[in-house]
């Protein structure tokens, strides 16, 4: 293995054509192939981004050039897909989330472990540069010790409605799981622990059903979960509101931060932020090349971020049988 790394991507829809956008812009790492199971969007993205072009996964495994995949399928093929990464002696970069269950998730761990391959996680919002910031104001104690936590992430997606992008497969729970916790809530449930390096130790959390646009799952949940270290997270989320938001308090013993998207309040005073969201994508891809390359072991790793999937299986199941739940029941 050289200077750069060479991966191939499986799926070349709208996420995976954000990696190989962002790839562009990584000096470590070069697109040598992707794969799709149709060949249209294969030889499209492989032309605009370079590379060949397959519609078979054991194919593009099967070549030498290929030293790593970034996974970007639906939710439920990842498990599968990794594991076969990993017998095939290629590191993995997955899609959020990491997988539909934690079995899959723990079959993930163990292959990438047994082959020695690095494994991990598309947690994109840790690589932003205002989370990174908000991280270490925490650790730096300039707000003290943290005791409560509130965020939301409220918003109105439609994956049937225009602009999409053919994502009609999450309203099926076989293939994507329940939306508002698979799709939008690895990020929001994984910030949370991570933020001040506590795991969550319990869950209680309700969810409804709130319209019918995703008849047959909840399409809306706010979890209340402790912290190891004493904190109080509060995560409300939604996907059918017209209005949205998406910002977090961080309440402390010394004082309290305040940010949304792309601007951060310590104490009510506007901290400058180095860089923007953007950078997250190209972030992330070039750490996974660098941990690839130098043998290190990337922050959202495997077991990391097995952790955030079990935080949503246990608000999950609190939801349903209507009672808190100990995240130690999921690991």
């Amino acid at each position: 293995m050289g200077d750069v790394l060479s991966v191939g991507v499986v799926g070349a829809g709208g996420i995976a054509r954000s990696h190989m956008n962002a790839m562009g812009s990584c000096d470590n790492i070069r697109l040598a192939a992707v794969m799709d199971l149709y060949p249209e969007p294969a030889e499209s993205a492989a032309k605009e981004f370079g590379g060949k072009a397959y519609t078979d996964l054991d194919s593009m495994l099967a070549d030498p050039e290929v030293e790593a995949v970034h996974v970007c399928t639906p939710h439920n093929q990842h498990g599968e897909q990794v594991v076969a990464a990993a017998k095939a002696g290629k590191h993995v970069l997955v899609e959020k989330p990491m997988a539909l269950t934690l079995e899959a998730c723990d079959q993930m761990i163990a292959a990438c472990e047994d082959a020695g391959k690095v494994l991990m996680v598309g947690q994109v919002m840790r690589y932003f540069p205002i989370s990174k910031k908000v991280k270490s104001l925490i650790a730096e104690g300039e707000i003290g010790d943290v005791g409560h936590l509130l965020r939301r992430r409220i918003s109105y997606f439609n994956p049937s409605g225009a602009g999409a992008n053919n994502a009609h497969w999450y309203l099926n729970l076989e293939v994507g799981g329940v939306c508002v916790l698979y799709c939008f809530g690895p990020h929001e449930y994984d910030l949370l622990h991570w933020y001040m390096d506590s795991p969550i130790v319990k869950v209680y959390a309700q969810g409804n059903e709130s319209t019918s646009l995703y008849e047959g799952q909840k399409d809306s949940y706010t979890s209340v979960m402790n912290h190891e270290n004493g904190a109080v997270s509060v995560l409300s989320q939604s996907v059918v509101s017209h209005t949205s938001a998406h910002d977090q308090f961080i309440m402390g013993s010394k004082g309290s931060m305040m940010l949304n998207h792309q601007k951060l309040l310590l104490n009510g005073e506007e901290v400058e932020i180095a860089g923007t969201t953007k950078e997250g994508m190209p972030n992330q891809i070039r750490e996974f090349a660098d941990c690839c390359l130098m043998g290190r072991t990337p922050d959202a790793n495997g077991r990391s971020v097995r952790h955030t999937m079990a935080v949503i299986e246990a608000s999950k199941q609190s939801a349903d049988r209507d009672e808190a739940v100990m995240v130690s029941e999921f690991e």
